[in-house]
């Protein structure tokens, strides 16, 4: 009896509203609910990119085409330092996805996106190569690589897509993009 009684609260979701969960079991059994059926067989699965905030180990899946909501880019993107969110260039996203697509990988890797000004000076004093009026701490730039993906190649392709900033990074191992002038530089 008890068996058919938690299958029943099972599938009438009743726990998963019930104010006597504590927030954590209440915000996953509603992420849970909204998940897709699965692909009809016969049809082809929805391709995704997917990122991973290599400071966060957050993952952010995005379907190509589609627009990310804002708050959770900015809230993917944000200062790990400060832990604080900052509105960003909605394009970076469409940037990272194009540039996963280009090389036919499901998965981007961030180095890094906003940046604080607190952290950028902290950084500029600990004597890394980080502008004065970085890019990053407006919210227009990021930083990544892509697994597989050669930082030369992947600098090439950026070069091409004459979007803004590019720099290239070949000893730590990622390429700089952001939306504002065009313009090259090569740092370590």
């Amino acid at each position: 009896m008890i068996g058919r009684a938690l299958v029943l609260l099972a599938l009438t979701g009743t726990a998963a509203d019930s104010e006597d969960l504590p927030k954590k079991d209440r915000e996953r059994a509603a992420k849970s609910t909204q998940h897709r059926a699965p692909t009809a067989p016969g049809t082809r699965a929805t391709r995704v990119i997917n990122l991973f905030n290599g400071w966060t180990h957050e993952w952010l899946a995005i379907e190509p085409g589609k627009k990310v909501p804002q708050a959770t880019l900015d809230r993917f993107l944000r200062d790990h330092y400060t832990n604080s969110p900052n509105p960003m260039e909605p394009r970076l996203a469409e940037i990272l996805v194009s540039a996963a697509t280009h090389f036919k990988s499901d998965r981007v890797i961030v180095v890094s996106a906003f940046r604080h000004p607190k952290y950028n000076l902290l950084l500029r004093k600990k004597g890394h190569q980080v502008a004065r009026d970085s890019h990053h701490s407006k919210g227009d730039a990021v930083d990544f690589n892509i697994p597989r993906v050669t930082t030369e190649a992947l600098h090439a392709w950026a070069k091409d897509q004459k979007i803004g900033g590019v720099g290239l990074y070949l000893q730590s191992g990622f390429v700089h993009m952001d939306t504002g002038p065009v313009r090259y530089w090569s740092g370590e």
